[in-house]
């Protein structure tokens, strides 16, 4: 995804210092014992989600499609491992985790490939894992937006919907709420954070 190489540097400035997406990343953290291994899809920059992860001591496995992303996430996070890849496409036996994190990364596919991918992190999960999830809050399928000046296509859910999503894949809703974040130059979003976890 050339555009979000183009954009690593500006994304991370922007929407790296995100209180309530903080406070999952804390969460997953400390519910978790040190040593754990957790999954981050669209890794991004690797900050803040594997920088704080890998600080506390757990296994970081980064994925991200953009290689401009992932070179500034090798430097900025040096004890979490970073695979380039559409972790759309990831194989069902990629991996198992005792936690799998997605932050605004689900939107940028089709709500079929969503679903698909939900089914996948539900297999990467160790009975009992967690899955952390933040999403913007609106109701879309596919449609053109322009991102930071790029433009991009990306789906999205409202909340009760989103909760329906994840609970007719297998998942217990432990927590959703819908918050209100304005980035460093961005307007206001609606977003969406959601914890939810697998039976043991």
């Amino acid at each position: 995804m050339e555009v979000f190489d183009q954009l690593a540097e500006k994304y991370q400035g922007e929407h790296s210092h995100n209180p309530f997406q903080a406070a999952l990343i804390e969460e997953i953290s400390t519910t978790l014992p040190a040593g754990t291994s957790v999954l981050d899809l669209g890794c991004g920059t690797g900050v803040p989600t594997a920088q704080v992860l890998t600080d506390s001591d757990h296994r970081v496995v980064g994925v991200d499609i953009a290689e401009g992303m992932l070179r500034r996430a090798r430097e900025q996070v040096p004890a979490a491992e970073f695979v380039h890849a559409n972790f759309a496409e990831l194989p069902d036996d990629f991996g198992t985790f005792e936690a799998v994190t997605a932050f605004f990364s689900l939107l940028m596919l089709s709500k079929a490939d969503i679903e698909r991918t939900l089914d996948k992190i539900h297999g990467w999960l160790k009975p009992g894992g967690y899955f952390a999830l933040g999403m913007v809050n609106f109701d879309a399928d596919s449609i053109p937006i322009e991102f930071m000046g790029v433009p991009v296509t990306v789906s999205g859910y409202l909340e009760p919907d989103l909760k329906a999503v994840l609970e007719a894949h297998g998942f217990t809703v432990v927590s959703i709420e819908t918050v209100f974040f304005t980035p460093t130059d961005g307007p206001q979003e609606s977003q969406i954070f959601a914890l939810a976890q697998i039976p043991e």
